[in-house]
């Protein structure tokens, strides 16, 4: 019962301290035991427990306002409540309520993710029960702090290509890809075959009409049986990755060429490293 009752003569009589509280944007400030806190970093953090966590740091030290929820309220710091505030030393020495501590956050705010609001608490430490105490604490404005998207890993793809002629498994005895004046051409040929594809090197995944390669077009493919050369009439080249830097392109590939006769290219596939 004595604990509460000096908690609040300690607030009373740090009131004077705090007539040099003013606000930036944003700003986490308070009074550490007689001392003024004004934080140089501070953030918001919405938890994948939707928790929101209030933080403010100053040289090692950090305080964290725990919230059980996002939206305005008043937040009861007892222990045993599922708000909680935790201060941490430049050492890494942890006081928290939870530990027979006591305050309140207040959340009077929220404009477009931005916290505004109050704190006050007594925090303990467990490892020697000491404790420290914030008073006239405020925050203003606190932004929400937005992780980096993870890197996009674009794969190395093994080298490969082949497909089904007129519905026949087509499996070339050569291949190879080449890259020039940032066009890049892949082949797969047999003693009596030859398939070939051409498109751009700087090429984004994504789905591309396909002419022959005698028409003016960055995406071409070919049929060739000795002195068989129809026309690629119509198809669709997929490229399903592009790591320009590795210089390593994958994707699939149907096309339909006419000549005297005409033939179907489905179910293609390919792995250039050029």
């Amino acid at each position: 019962m004595i604990r509460p009752f000096l908690f609040v003569i300690l607030s009373l009589l740090l009131v004077s301290c705090a007539d040099d509280v003013t606000f930036n944007t944003p700003a986490f400030q308070g009074i550490k035991d007689t001392l003024f806190f004004k934080a140089a970093g501070t953030r918001a953090q919405l938890t994948d427990a939707n928790e929101v966590i209030i933080s403010g740091s100053l040289n090692g030290e950090r305080v964290d306002l725990k919230l059980p929820a996002y939206g305005t309220g008043v937040f009861d710091l007892s222990a045993g409540s599922l708000a909680m505030a935790d201060f941490y030393e430049a050492d890494g020495k942890q006081y928290s309520t939870r530990f027979d501590g006591e305050g309140e956050v207040v959340v009077e705010r929220v404009d477009d993710s931005l916290y505004t609001g109050s704190f006050r608490f007594r925090a303990v430490a467990p490892a020697d029960t000491t404790e420290v105490y914030f008073t006239r604490g405020y925050f203003y404005e606190v932004p929400f702090f937005k992780e980096p998207p993870p890197p996009v890993i674009i794969p190395v793809v093994e080298s490969a290509f082949g497909c089904k002629i007129q519905g026949n498994m087509f499996r070339p005895e050569v291949t190879y890809s080449s890259e020039g004046n940032g066009i890049i051409t892949g082949v797969g040929s047999t003693n009596s075959v030859i398939v070939r594809l051409r498109f751009p090197r700087n090429i984004q995944p994504g789905v591309y009409d396909l002419t022959d390669f005698n028409v003016n077009s960055p995406y071409q493919a070919s049929y060739i049986s000795g002195a068989f050369n129809p026309q690629v009439q119509s198809g669709t080249v997929t490229i399903i990755s592009n790591n320009i830097n590795q210089k390593s392109v994958g994707g699939t590939f149907e096309f339909t060429a006419q000549g005297a006769g005409t033939i179907q290219v489905t179910e293609g596939f390919f792995g250039f490293n050029y």
